[in-house]
């Protein structure tokens, strides 16, 4: 995303008087569009056409993650908040607890206050530590694996396994996607990365 800079010093009248009145309007609009411009930059898809191509759009996530003897892998996208992880040499584990992906205000998952179930992610590659925290949100495209016993931090446990193709991750340390760059009544950039792979995790 550019970062976009003003820079406001006044206007001046023709009798010599700075009208401040007016820089302090201007500036309430620069805001306003500021915060306009970081919406439609949210909003966008993350992952190109060329990611998207085959990924089942009706995809059953609840169903998903009842058979847990289901043998047949599908391209899936899912995203959800980080929960925990683990780099092991060049495989990054990530365990995620399922989130709906809002189209509004803002474009990714969206806490919306139920427990809807966790599954893995597995990537063969490096990912910035500062994305992997605990609460940070993520979306992946890749495919389905079956359940298997999955020990991170130490924890073990079923899941059911999404091999990544393309992971994008949105900074949030816990807050909502929508919640930037405005929060607690100051300006917070809102950082974002997305890694691929050429073939998913075997």
């Amino acid at each position: 995303m550019r970062k976009i800079g003003f820079s406001i010093v006044g206007l001046t009248l023709p009798n010599g008087r700075r009208k401040e009145g007016n820089v302090k309007i201007l500036g309430a609009l620069v805001i306003l569009s500021w915060t306009m411009l970081n919406a439609c930059a949210a909003s966008h898809k993350v992952f190109p056409p060329a990611v998207m191509t085959g990924v089942d759009r009706n995809f059953d996530f609840a169903q998903w993650r009842t058979a847990s003897d289901e043998s047949e892998t599908k391209k899936v996208q899912l995203g959800g908040r980080i929960v925990r992880s683990q780099t092991s040499d060049d495989t990054v584990t990530i365990v995620v607890a399922q989130l709906p992906i809002a189209e509004h205000p803002v474009y990714g998952p969206k806490d919306n206050k139920k427990h809807n179930g966790e599954f893995v992610i597995t990537y063969q590659g490096n990912i910035e530590v500062s994305m992997l925290q605990r609460g940070n949100r993520v979306m992946v495209v890749g495919t389905t694996r079956p359940w298997k016993v999955v020990t991170v931090d130490d924890i073990s446990r079923s899941f059911p396994i999404v091999a990544a193709q393309c992971l994008h991750f949105w900074n949030t340390q816990g807050r909502d996607i929508a919640d930037f760059p405005n929060y607690q009544a100051g300006y917070v950039p809102l950082r974002q990365e997305t890694d691929c792979v050429t073939t998913p995790t075997p």
